[in-house]
């Protein structure tokens, strides 16, 4: 049996696939109209156990393209075409015959309790069929859920890195997702979460995104697309013939999401910050604002190499579908 991670996100869903490979995509996904006029024809399409086609990530464009909107996320029949795409893309079943897998996932601390009953009952034990419009057909059989909450699979991740290391004091996991923060305490002299010090922000690198997608709206008239307002936080991009965002636009904006969360961090955490000995910020956010968390503990920030970042979740994921073998 094989183990799969999958971190699926407000915004982007990554994939540790069965021979370590790392994969991610926009979570989006929107249904398939395979009509051809004589061109085209190249856009991978999926169908799980009969349904309607779909497409996936960059190539579901448009009014009809749908995201995961809300809690529920690893149970929701909404989000179900993005976990077959992302056990596709996984390579688990690529030899044709029916595969077994231990599938490790996570969901936001803040739901953990109430999602992964769930989870698990919507997925344990189930068996889908994948049908790519290339003629390839899988048979995935998801033998056992592993879920651990947003900020455990990262925390399970550095720990192997060897990046946290037993030390007096606690450790911050500051997990900046899309739509939440998620925030893992860790008593670094036995590596044990401190679960009543751990919880979740309602604030996420999305927020910074909406408030730049809205600036460029009014300068142009114009609802950008959300990868192209991610895009303008950092560097300026052409959108309707006009060059919009940039560092100097976005820096501003990014500044009062890390404020929100440092305002947050302080009113949750108090006194407890004075014994910080590590700060770990990870995520798609971490990029973006993960230096300016140094502020609440300064010296004690602990850097992943930046193609970890994003990834980290999804590692310790995998990890922990691993060791429950």
């Amino acid at each position: 049996m094989v183990s799969v991670g999958i971190d699926l996100g407000y915004g982007d869903t990554k994939v540790i696939g069965v021979d370590g490979r790392r994969e991610k995509f926009p979570s989006r996904w929107a249904k398939y109209d395979s009509k051809s006029w004589g061109f085209g024809g190249s856009i991978l399409s999926l169908a799980v156990d009969d349904g309607d086609p779909f497409i996936f990530g960059e190539n579901a464009t448009g009014a009809g393209a749908r995201e995961p909107l809300g809690d529920g996320r690893l149970s929701s029949a909404d989000s179900l075409p993005l976990l077959a795409a992302a056990l596709w893309i996984s390579g688990a079943g690529d030899g044709g015959a029916q595969t077994s897998i231990t599938l490790g996932s996570g969901t936001p601390l803040g739901t953990f309790d109430q999602e992964v009953a769930a989870a698990r009952e919507s997925l344990e034990g189930k068996t889908l069929t994948i049908k790519a419009n290339n003629g390839q057909s899988r048979q995935i059989h998801i033998e056992r859920l592993v879920v651990r909450p947003q900020g455990v699979g990262a925390a399970l991740y550095l720990v192997e890195k060897g990046l946290v290391k037993s030390q007096p004091g606690y450790g911050l996991v500051i997990d900046v997702g899309s739509r939440t923060t998620d925030v893992l305490t860790i008593n670094l002299m036995n590596m044990e979460p401190v679960v009543e010090m751990s919880f979740s922000i309602e604030a996420g690198i999305g927020d910074a995104v909406s408030n730049i997608g809205k600036l460029i709206a009014r300068q142009t008239g114009f609802v950008v697309p959300t990868d192209v307002a991610r895009q303008a936080l950092t560097t300026p991009v052409m959108f309707k013939q006009r060059q919009v965002g940039g560092a100097e636009v976005g820096a501003p904006i990014l500044k009062e999401l890390s404020n929100r969360i440092l305002d947050s961090l302080r009113a949750n955490l108090r006194g407890e910050l004075d014994r910080v000995t590590a700060l770990i910020p990870v995520g798609g956010g971490a990029a973006l604002i993960g230096q300016s968390l140094d502020v609440l503990a300064p010296g004690a920030l602990v850097s992943a190499a930046p193609e970890d970042l994003q990834f980290a979740n999804a590692l310790g994921y995998r990890d922990a579908a691993e060791r429950s073998k």
